[in-house]
């Protein structure tokens, strides 16, 4: 496959499952098992994480800008610290661990996500204000949010949901868990982009790849969110639990065959 798209793909992956609750590591890990994409390396990865930053940041930059101006400013960061806190120490602790994962990994992760999302997501739904929420709150969704660290749990399928189940309104908890997302995407960038100023030039034939995968990244990942936002307020979140079902399924399948 021509390396443009190959870049294309990879940038279309990486910007729909960064924020669909389907888990983007699971997704590119079969990607490159079932089609031979060989990892691009850290120029690549910084760069459509970068891209998909860049889709949360101006998709909610009316939320970001309220935020600032809001008296509780102080307060929501805090819930937003707490829900950090979980996955920051997790990912530091098991981040050599899951380079080493087996194969099967993604097929667990998938059909965990797929239980909860099916079975939990509907949540006791109360209309509480993230704003507004206990303090608890923050450090459980965190919780939630540290089970992705494993392929094939969602970020933000584990957020919703468990906000949900929190009592925050379907709307607070789809905008709780993107501006979750902003920070764990910036943790991400900051931890490649450290590693990658420890070998430059290991990584520079890879930017021109990137050059590609960037803008379709972007873009998908702006779809991503509009799309999300609008099955969490739709009340038809559950559906994405079947296709982790089915993409558990397939993937197996494949699995056993080769």
């Amino acid at each position: 496959m021509a390396d443009t798209w190959k870049a294309a793909i990879l940038g279309l992956v990486q910007g729909l499952t960064e924020f669909l609750p389907i888990s983007s590591s699971a997704h590119l890990l079969a990607l490159r098992k079932v089609m031979g994409f060989e990892v691009e390396g850290l120029a690549f990865d910084l760069s459509v994480h970068l891209a998909t930053l860049l889709a949360v940041l101006i998709y909610f930059r009316r939320e970001i800008r309220s935020i600032a101006q809001d008296d509780r400013r102080w307060m929501i960061l805090l819930r937003l610290a707490l829900a950090t806190l979980p996955i920051f120490i997790v990912g530091f602790v098991f981040k050599r661990a899951r380079e080493n994962l087996p194969d099967w990994a993604p097929v667990a992760g998938w059909l965990v996500s797929g239980t909860y999302l099916s079975f939990l997501s509907g949540g006791r739904v109360r209309g509480v204000a993230y704003a507004d929420a206990p303090l608890r709150s923050g450090l459980l969704i965190g919780i939630a949010q540290a089970l992705a660290v494993f392929p094939g749990i969602s970020r933000s399928g584990s957020t919703i949901t468990a906000a949900l189940w929190l009592g925050f309104s379907r709307d607070d908890a789809a905008k709780f868990s993107f501006l979750l997302s902003i920070i764990a995407v910036a943790l991400a960038v900051g931890d490649k982009a450290k590693d990658l100023a420890g070998s430059p030039g290991e990584h520079a034939g890879l930017w021109a790849s990137a050059g590609i995968a960037v803008p379709v990244a972007f873009f998908t990942g702006l779809f991503a969110i509009h799309l999300l936002l609008r099955v969490v307020r739709g009340n038809v979140f559950h559906r994405f639990g079947w296709y982790n079902y089915l993409a558990a399924g397939a993937f197996l399948l494949y699995l056993l065959n080769h």
